[in-house]
C-alpha cells in the first residue's frame, strides 16, 4: 500500500507503509503537512499526481490536507477520486463517511436513482481494469470450452454444451456488460461543490436569476459548459441550472475538466 496519511474521526496521523520504495515528493508533502504548512503540502501532493504509480497516494493526501484546512467539499472530492483509483481501500471509505457526516445538512440530498444505487453498490466496488481482466479470463475459458465442445460434436461424443461452457458464457456476458457500464460511468461527468454554497442560476452569468442555493459537498451531474460556467443538476435529479466552474471539482469524466 502506498504511503499515506490516514484520517480518523478525531485526528490525522501518518502511516509508514509503502510499495517498498520512497518518493521524495511524497515525503516533502508529508513533512510539510506535519509542520502545518498545508499550502506547501497541497502543492507537493499535486505535483505527485504526475506519476501514475503515486496518484492514489496523492489524491488521498490532498483529501486529508483539504479536510485539515476545513475545506470539506474539496476533501470529499479528492477522496472520491482516490476511491476510483482504489475502491478496496478501507481508509478511503472511512474518510468519505467521516466527511459526509461532518458536512451533515449542508449537502443537497436528493433521492438516488436506481442507476445511482447500482453505481454505488456494484460499479463502485471494482475498477475498470479489474472488470476487463475478468472479462479476459472468462473469454479464455469460453474459447477453450467452445473448442472442446466442437471437437466432441465432431466425434459425436457430445450433443449439448457442458455446464462449464454455459457458466463461462454467462460470466463472460456479465463481466463484458459490467466493463461497458464501468467505462460509461467513468466518462460520465460529475462534480462536487467545493464552496460553502453556490447559487444555481437559470443561465450562465451572475445576472441570471438564482433558482436555489446548492450547499458544499453536493454531488452534481455536469451537462454543459459556457466559458466559466457549468450546467448541472443534482445526482438523482432536480433543477437544471448553472454554477461557476470554480465552485465545482470534477470527480469523474473528461471534457473541459
Amino acid at each position: 500500500m502506498s504511503q499515506k496519511i490516514i484520517l480518523s474521526v478525531f485526528f490525522l496521523l501518518l502511516s509508514g507503509t509503502s510499495y517498498g520504495s520512497t518518493n521524495p515528493i511524497l515525503e516533502a508533502g508529508i513533512n510539510a503537512f506535519q509542520q502545518g504548512k498545508y499550502d506547501d503540502a497541497k502543492q507537493s501532493f499535486t505535483n505527485l499526481m504526475a506519476d501514475p504509480k503515486w496518484k492514489f497516494a496523492a489524491l488521498y493526501n490532498l483529501g486529508n490536507t483539504a479536510v485539515r484546512q476545513n475545506h470539506l467539499g474539496e476533501g470529499l472530492g479528492y477522496y472520491i477520486r482516490a476511491q476510483h483509483q482504489n475502491p478496496h481501500d478501507r481508509d478511503t471509505q472511512d474518510n468519505i463517511k467521516y466527511v459526509l457526516s461532518a458536512l451533515g445538512g449542508r449537502r443537497l440530498v436528493t433521492a438516488p436513482s436506481n442507476f445511482d444505487i447500482f453505481r454505488k453498490e456494484v460499479l463502485g466496488r471494482f475498477t475498470f481494469t479489474e472488470s476487463l481482466a475478468m472479462t479476459f479470463i472468462f473469454s479464455i475459458f469460453f474459447l477453450i470450452g467452445t473448442r472442446r465442445f466442437v471437437v466432441a460434436r465432431r466425434n459425436e461424443s457430445a450433443t449439448a454444451p457442458s455446464s462449464g461452457l454455459v457458466f463461462s458464457f454467462i460470466f463472460l456476458v456479465l463481466f463484458s456488460g459490467l466493463s461497458l457500464l464501468k467505462l460509461i460511468d467513468t466518462y460520465s461527468e460529475r462534480g462536487i461543490v467545493i464552496t460553502d454554497h453556490v447559487d444555481l442560476r437559470s443561465g450562465p452569468g451572475e445576472t441570471n436569476a438564482s433558482m436555489m442555493v446548492v450547499p458544499e459537498g453536493s454531488e452534481m451531474v455536469i451537462h454543459d459548459t459556457d466559458h466559466d460556467w457549468v450546467q448541472v443538476n443534482a445526482v438523482g435529479g432536480g433543477l437544471l441550472g448553472w454554477i461557476p466552474r470554480t465552485s465545482l471539482m470534477a470527480i469523474s469524466g473528461g471534457g473541459p475538466f
